[in-house]
């Protein structure tokens, strides 16, 4: 410890930050430093030293900056976390069935004759009925006979309107025109047990999709405001008697507008079916089907034969701390962080309310299959979109089937994007179970034991068909999402990079934090010294 008269004497001497920093690299615990301050090395030595740790300071820092610059740009990572994860934990997918028949027959000739009834000029049935075909273009934005469907649009605004709002409702019009579910599914079976397919609280239910109105089982996911949410269906056991079992009309005689030149039904895994088909969608419970966002897979069902869908699945889990990062960063969106979904955030959702406000926007009205109380229409009053919105429907058709989230410049690409429908907020969830489907077929044959089959009772089983979907094993893999590093396995790695490249460790850093604030405080005595040296000095010269 140093005596009052040697420190009065190292004030008188003066600070000096050289004598500081060579006491410092002759007792710092880092490699190399100090033969810097040794007295019997040449300069060249010091030189070549000096050197030395510049050369090594500066790979360091090259290593620490491309390390983080790795971490910062890649800070999640997904990994296999189980291989037999029970597939009774993963809810089984929706199912949408949609009649490639828009329009029943049956329908058009009673809406037909409700309209020559209303007709002042007593024009017949056949001629609403050409009229009603027009109706169909409010599916696929089809714009030949413009002219033609102004008239009738003019026709129906005076002689179709809504008791409730005094104006024409295209929704309540092509709801009353869409074929029926209670025709078109005759037995409904879930794990080999027969249950009612449209009574009330029961397994199918009417949803209006970008196919009109579908046959609907196991969505749950977030349409309207204030929806009540049910809780999925799951499935623990496999095959293909025991799961969804659909014997399916196909009604070939009541379809009047098809969207493809088939008959069937379309089934999207979402499910979609159809004599040539009908359609099948297959998707994820939580998400709407929409095929332009994704995760839906559609299978044509033909008339005549038994088609075997077998769904395998995948779940990936986020855990809570991927939540710290910005949703740019991790590329995806927990199902209960946008305010706005409640708890059942999806990407097809978040799509739908993207292009529903572009269509707002660009046609100033609200086509009959999307919802009408969603976020972009809650502003002011919509109306739904009818045969006078046709021409501006189809000017923007493309944009709105190609969806982009993010921006990218690829070369030959650059009208597309330029053109693509922009919902940067639409990413996929953190959370979510994917569905691959693998579908086969064969011909449906009359069982002789009426008793026993699905088809018992069918005369003539070319006019129907037996939709079997089904979980193809009893186990799935299960993936996590996680931060690739926790703040000490950071602090670990850079330890280790400092360790070897410079021999430094945590009594390094405190022993240079002990010189910074040792050297402060030397600065501070002295300058105090000084002035006190100096005052009685002014004094006597004064």
């Amino acid at each position: 410890m140093d005596s009052p008269s040697s420190r009065t004497h190292r004030h008188r001497q003066g600070y000096s930050f050289t004598t500081e920093l060579f006491r410092l690299f002759g007792s710092i615990t880092a490699h190399c430093y100090r033969q810097l301050a040794q007295k019997d090395r040449s300069v060249w030595e010091r030189l070549f030293w000096l050197l030395v740790l510049i050369l090594e300071a500066a790979t360091l820092v090259a290593i620490i900056i491309s390390a983080w610059s790795k971490f910062t740009a890649n800070p999640l990572i997904t990994t296999l976390y189980d291989t037999i994860y029970p597939i009774e934990l993963v809810p089984f997918p929706a199912v949408s069935l949609c009649s490639n028949n828009r329009i029943s027959r049956t329908a058009a000739y009673r809406y037909a004759r409700q309209l020559a009834e209303r007709d002042t000029e007593r024009r017949n049935v056949s001629y609403f009925l050409e009229q009603i075909v027009l109706l169909g273009k409010l599916y696929d934005y089809d714009h030949e006979n413009l002219h033609q469907m102004t008239k009738f649009q003019e026709f129906l605004d005076l002689n179709d309107v809504s008791n409730a709002t005094g104006m024409y409702n295209a929704l309540d019009t092509l709801a009353r025109l869409s074929p029926r579910c209670e025709d078109m599914l005759l037995r409904c079976f879930w794990k080999s047990i027969e249950l009612p397919c449209l009574l009330r609280n029961d397994m199918i239910e009417v949803r209006r999709t970008q196919y009109g109105f579908c046959c609907t089982f196991n969505f749950i996911g977030h349409v309207e405001d204030n929806e009540i949410h049910p809780s999925p269906y799951f499935l623990d056991v496999t095959g293909p008697e025991m799961g969804l079992v659909l014997l399916l009309n196909g009604s070939s005689n009541d379809y009047f507008y098809n969207l493809f030149n088939s008959i069937g039904f379309n089934v999207s895994h979402s499910l979609s079916l159809s004599r040539c088909h009908e359609k099948l969608q297959i998707f994820n419970p939580h998400e709407a089907p929409d095929s332009t966002a994704g995760g839906v897979s559609e299978q044509f069902v033909h008339l005549g034969t038994e088609t075997f869908i077998r769904v395998d699945a995948i779940t990936i889990n986020s855990e809570p701390d991927v939540l710290r990062y910005s949703r740019q960063k991790r590329q995806c969106v927990f199902r209960n962080e946008l305010l706005k979904y409640g708890a059942n955030y999806g990407r097809s959702n978040c799509v739908a309310a993207c292009r529903l406000r572009s269509v707002v926007a660009l046609c100033e009205c609200v086509p009959f299959f999307m919802p009408s109380t969603g976020a972009a229409a809650a502003s002011r009053s919509v109306t739904t979109c009818n045969l006078q919105h046709i021409g501006c429907l189809n000017k923007y058709k493309i944009k709105w089937s190609t969806v982009i989230t993010n921006i990218v410049q690829i070369q030959g690409l650059e009208k597309e994007m330029e053109e693509s429908l922009y919902c940067p907020e639409c990413l996929p969830p953190c959370s979510e179970s994917k569905y691959q489907v693998t579908a086969s077929e064969l011909p449906l044959i009359r069982s002789r034991r009426d008793g026993a089959s699905i088809t018992a009772g069918i005369a003539d089983v070319t006019e129907v068909a037996v939709v079997r979907i089904f979980f193809g094993q009893p186990e799935t893999w299960m993936y996590k999402q996680n931060v690739a590093y926790y703040w000490f396995e950071i602090v670990s790695n850079f330890g280790g990079m400092f360790g070897i490249m410079a021999g430094m460790s945590l009594i390094t850093l405190t022993e240079a934090v002990y010189f910074v604030g040792r050297q402060l405080v030397l600065v501070f005595v002295t300058r105090t010294w000084s002035a006190r040296i100096r005052q009685p000095a002014l004094e006597l010269l004064q």
